[in-house]
């Protein structure tokens, strides 16, 4: 049996993620450490998982040195990893019991899968028991995003198949440590979003396939800030620092993997347009501040210096 690793960063939600954390347990892998990477929280999240998993010598605590976001946690957490595979899940997950041997399953069916996620449903208020993705990929005349099944109803009869291919996974998926180490992992000049697709996109790049397994399945609640705006919140802009690299990381992933006339159109048609659109909806939700950072991330994006590797 292959030992998992599974890496979960969080920030200031304490309750979430040790909800999160308990079901991994629950799903009785035998082989199995879960390594937490708190991102300087605020709150009591360290006390929280010390006080619910104290004596589990599965469950290990990473602190950063500092405020660092998504990429370099993930990165952080896969330097402490031990496991022959490492997953890869957002704190604001439950995951199914049978997750990790469904997720082995299609490892040993397709021996050329270089990543491989799980069904994620969303369950958050308004939205709940609907498919989020059965294979994500890009627009890339527009860097828009398109999910295959999307907002489908989860059913047997909305899915049909046992895999589904895809060219990454948000919110949760496994890779190989192998793997992991050769595409030398998540670009940390990514910071916050975008730096998930650029994994999977590398990953395929290197001639590796990836896969949605559909009967692996995590359930996905979401999580809203107090004082943020839902609608804000489902666009990916409730924040101004998520704002700014979200727009900015947009350009930044054109850049990187779409052909030289794919990027002008994305850099010079879509991303005004957008940011058109985006700053008028902060607007309407009387956040200047909102409109503000996407603006700026996208005149950094399409004219600021940046990293390829």
């Amino acid at each position: 049996m292959p030992k998992i690793s599974v890496i979960i960063p969080t920030y200031n939600r304490a309750t979430m993620v040790c909800e999160c954390v308990a079901s991994v347990l629950a799903t009785g892998w035998t082989e199995l450490e879960v390594i937490v990477v708190d991102d300087c929280s605020p709150d009591n999240t360290e006390d929280e998982l010390r006080r619910r998993f104290r004596g589990d010598s599965r469950v290990r605590y990473l602190r950063n040195a500092r405020n660092s976001f998504q990429a370099v946690s993930r990165n952080n957490g896969a330097r402490m990893a031990t496991g022959d595979y490492l997953f890869f899940l957002d704190d604001d997950n439950k995951v199914d019991s049978h997750i990790f041997a469904e997720l082995i399953a299609a490892f040993e069916r397709h021996p050329d899968a270089g990543l491989v996620a799980p069904l994620a449903v969303h369950q958050r208020p308004g939205k709940e028991n609907v498919i989020w993705t059965l294979g994500s990929d890009f627009n890339r005349w527009t860097s828009q995003p398109r999910d295959r099944g999307a907002n489908l109803p989860f059913s047997q009869e909305n899915v049909t198949e046992t895999e589904y291919v895809t060219t990454y996974s948000p919110n949760a998926f496994m890779v190989p440590r192998t793997v992991f180490e050769k595409v030398g992992g998540f670009l940390e000049y990514y910071v916050a979003i975008f730096e998930e697709s650029d994994l999977g996109w590398r990953i395929r790049e290197m001639g590796y396939a990836a896969f949605i397994a559909s009967k692996a399945r995590t359930d996905h609640y979401g999580y809203l800030e107090p004082g943020c705006v839902s609608k804000l919140r489902q666009l990916g802009i409730e924040r101004p620092v998520r704002t700014f690299y979200f727009a900015r990381n947009r350009l930044v992933f054109a850049r990187r993997h779409f052909t030289f006339i794919q990027i002008l159109s994305v850099a010079f048609i879509f991303a005004p347009l957008s940011a058109a659109y985006y700053c008028i909806v902060a607007f309407k939700n009387r956040r200047p501040d909102i409109a503000w950072a996407y603006l700026k991330g996208t005149l950094v994006g399409i004219f600021g210096v940046w990293k390829r590797h």
